[in-house]
């Protein structure tokens, strides 16, 4: 069973990314593993585009979404992918994890959807 507040969070991250394959998958523990496929990172990076995943635990809204983890990619320039990126696998898939913390986290705009879109962003950006 997943919390009915994250399964409101799953639905705000589905209507944020309209047109995104959103696979789900159960934590057991009230939360649920989301992944966000078809991502499209630009020329920065190989391949072009990857997919996007995090959990979001049962206590939300009251816990971080952290961290993040992306399909494995590197920089078309050569470049390192620098600091808070490191590789890991996440839910049986090779990935990077974006360790990207909410300090001052407020739950009313820290939501798993913006904070996603907050991630690509940091990513799209380096």
């Amino acid at each position: 069973m997943i919390n009915p507040k994250v399964i409101e969070a799953i639905d705000a991250v589905r209507a944020h990314f309209t047109g995104k394959p959103v696979e789900v998958v159960p934590d057991g523990a009230g939360g649920a593993h989301v992944i966000i496929k078809e991502i499209e990172v630009g020329p920065v990076y190989t391949p072009n585009s990857t997919w996007l995943g995090f959990q979001i635990n049962s206590a939300h809204p009251h816990s971080d979404v952290y961290p993040h983890y992306v399909g494995r990619l590197t920089r078309t320039d050569g470049a390192p992918l620098g600091e808070a990126i490191s590789e890991c696998e996440y839910q049986a898939h090779p990935a990077l994890q974006l360790s990207r913390r909410s300090n001052r986290r407020d739950p009313a705009i820290d939501t798993p959807a913006n904070k996603a879109e907050r991630i690509l962003r940091w990513l799209l950006d380096r």
